[in-house]
């Protein structure tokens, strides 16, 4: 916990107790909002792909895996991989200086991820339902039982768990309305992809495009909503019961103009992940709008998967985020500056996970959640304001030291977890492995 905050060392305080960085920024550590860490090893595998291509080929590598149906991996198993991808990730997040991450998994490794580099999050257990051969309260009984195991290993402290049913596109709509039902009554954090694409809003709206024709082939024919079709993703979620203060909505890239009300009403946050969504040619959030949502703004930034942005790299988001929303508005107006950029990503973050009493901020009484970045190299010279230099130009290499809880999770250049080498041996392998399957899905 942060005892007290100086901006000078005061006289007679213990030489033992400082830490010279240098030419230096001490920064609240970063939140980021939305991940897949599982998915850190597939990284490059599937670049290129528009949208609901991509969704595809990574369903397909992933059931591919599961089934050992890949040459060569027989003798590492699924979780394993899955479990080595999510550590990787976690380090390379704690090595940015992110030191809370949320994050939704279809595994469960996410929370070894959180485990091995003493990373602080929410984990949220995805839930996926369109066929309708299995009744509703069989697939909440079976994530009761996952979200439960979960809440079993993580740490108290610094882990809560939740449920993400994973898109209004891929859970019907009588499983999403039983996970609302469930999660509500549990007061369960929940995370939700929402409006996040042009082919979900072509579907919830008429019930045609990719996803309706996708769904058609596989004889499932919950798309046909009839009379009483939603106008909008987030209009069909609060239909459905899932939409509430500890709902935290992914994307909102295809918002609509009656949207608005139903999050303020609702009160529902919102995890900004601009590079995905740019990368998969989704569009670009209007930012604006969902600052206003809310007063305070309850909007944070989020990385999303590796491979779908790249990278884990909070400050690159940042960056994204400002560049995207002022590339597109064309205007005199800004609609993000530097200081709101960096607001997304520690306390807007915090805000949008129910976090910010405890945080997403520098002062006494928060949680020691740090991050110091390096100001030195001849990028950031000269500093004449220090938000710009390392919204602009900062990078995660610049990270120096990330502090969890009080404890050095990263410092130097070393990430101080457990298993990081074997983790990184054993993604790579299956990873190579899957590559001639993501080749084959680039080329279809």
């Amino acid at each position: 916990m942060i005892a007290e905050v100086r901006q000078r060392k005061a006289d007679g305080f213990p030489v033992a107790d400082s830490r010279d960085f240098g030419e230096a920024v001490i920064l609240p550590g970063f939140v980021n909002a939305h991940a897949h860490l599982e998915y850190t090893a597939l990284r490059g595998l599937l670049d290129d792909l528009p949208f609901f291509a991509w969704i595809r080929a990574l369903t397909d590598l992933k059931r591919a895996l599961e089934s050992g149906s890949v040459d060569g991996v027989e003798e590492v198993e699924p979780a394993r991989f899955w479990k080595a991808s999510a550590v990787l990730g976690a380090a390379e997040a704690v090595a940015g200086g992110a030191t809370t991450i949320a994050d939704c998994t279809d595994s469960g490794a996410a929370l070894d991820g959180l485990l091995a580099v003493g990373a602080r999050g929410i984990v949220y257990q995805e839930v996926f339902g369109v066929e309708e051969d299995v009744p509703a309260d069989a697939i909440v009984a079976s994530a009761k039982e996952a979200v439960a195991a979960l809440a079993d290993r993580a740490n108290a402290g610094q882990h809560s768990v939740g449920v993400s049913p994973h898109s209004p596109y891929t859970v019907r709509p009588d499983l999403m309305r039983a996970i609302g039902e469930w999660a509500m009554g549990a007061e369960l954090p929940l995370c939700i992809h929402a409006a996040e694409s042009g082919p979900e809003v072509e579907f919830i709206r008429r019930g045609t495009g990719e996803i309706g024709d996708h769904l058609k082939v596989r004889g499932v024919a919950w798309h046909d909503l009839g009379a009483h079709r939603p106008r909008s993703s987030l209009t069909h979620l609060r239909a459905c019961g899932v939409l509430g203060p500890r709902t935290l909505l992914v994307h909102g890239v295809n918002v609509s103009a009656c949207d608005r009300d139903t999050v303020a009403e609702t009160g529902a946050s919102f995890a900004h992940c601009p590079r995905s969504n740019a990368v998969l040619g989704i569009g670009t959030a209007p930012l604006r709008w969902m600052a206003r949502c809310s007063d305070p703004p309850r909007v944070g930034l989020g990385t999303d998967s590796a491979v779908s942005s790249g990278s884990l790299d909070m400050l690159e988001e940042m960056r994204c985020a400002l560049l995207l929303q002022r590339a597109v508005h064309r205007t005199g107006r800004v609609p993000c500056r530097a200081r709101e950029a960096l607001e997304m990503a520690t306390i807007g973050g915090a805000r949008a996970l129910g976090l910010a009493d405890r945080i997403g901020s520098l002062r006494p009484g928060y949680e020691a959640d740090i991050g110091v970045l390096a100001l030195g190299s001849r990028r950031f010279a000269p500093i004449n304001d220090v938000t710009s230099a390392v919204v602009y130009q900062g990078a995660a290499h610049d990270v120096i030291m990330t502090m969890v809880a009080g404890r050095i999770v990263f410092e130097n250049g070393c990430v101080h977890g457990v298993g990081m080498e074997t983790a990184r041996k054993c993604a790579e392998c299956v990873s190579a492995r899957l590559a001639t399957l993501a080749r084959g899905a680039r080329s279809g």
